[in-house]
């Protein structure tokens, strides 16, 4: 079981390492904003209308503690923007964080889009960074018989980086497809928005009791602990 694990967490490493290099020639990011003390990039996608966006904040909270947060999947819908119902579908590898789950994502005025994502993880504290990959996937069936759209593809990444013990730097970045019925002009907006509002509500969570002493006893603890230990402030 043991050389299991090592297996699956050298292909999810080989997976993602090739996609990240893959998305840095996809994407030409163009700072478009400041606010929050926040960084705000867009990105147009070759193929594609939609923009991609992702944004950069400085986080007062331990690393540990926005991991914990993140493999809260059940309860994104409290603090992700537009997040308004989720459902786990299948552990897929509770050991390195690898996940199937449904995404519902509200637009107002318009018809709700859904999802179902797979969500890979890999963390490498010898530089102290943490990625969390989330794919559209037809790896599980799932219809919520509500009549939302599906949206046709969808990618994001958050990347967590130590900056000391109790600073993460994280960037969110997402690249949807927003499926049919949806003006490009709004579609774009959303994307553009998405990110920064979602960080902003993440700023909160981390100052919640239930995070914190759960991260205190997690293996991202653990993993931190070590990174210190190994010479880290």
């Amino acid at each position: 079981m043991a050389k299991r694990n090592v297996i699956v967490t050298i292909v999810l490493m080989l997976l993602i390492v090739v996609s990240t290099s893959f998305a840095a020639d996809k994407y030409q990011w163009k700072l478009v904003g400041t606010e929050d003390n926040c960084q705000i990039y867009t990105s147009a996608v070759a193929g594609k209308e939609y923009i991609a966006a992702k944004v950069t904040c400085l986080i007062p909270a331990r690393i540990e503690v926005i991991r914990t947060i993140l493999r809260d999947i059940p309860n994104y819908p409290e603090w992700m923007h537009d997040c308004k119902e989720t459902k786990m579908l299948k552990t897929v590898d509770e050991q390195n964080d690898v996940f199937t789950f449904w995404f519902r994502q509200h637009v107002t005025l318009y018809t709700d889009r859904d999802m179902v994502l797979k969500s890979k993880t890999v963390i490498d504290m010898k530089d102290g960074t943490n990625l969390v990959h989330a794919d559209s996937t037809n790896e599980v069936p799932y219809d919520s018989g509500k009549g939302y759209v599906r949206m046709p593809s969808f990618y994001s990444l958050f990347t967590l980086q130590w900056v000391n013990r109790e600073n993460t730097k994280v960037t969110f970045m997402i690249d949807p497809d927003m499926g049919k019925g949806l003006p490009t002009g709004i579609a774009n907006s959303l994307i553009k928005t998405t990110p920064l509002k979602t960080l902003n509500n993440l700023k909160k969570m981390v100052r919640k009791s239930k995070y914190i002493d759960a991260a205190k006893t997690s293996k991202y603890n653990k993993m931190a602990e070590d990174f210190v230990k190994a010479g880290h402030k």
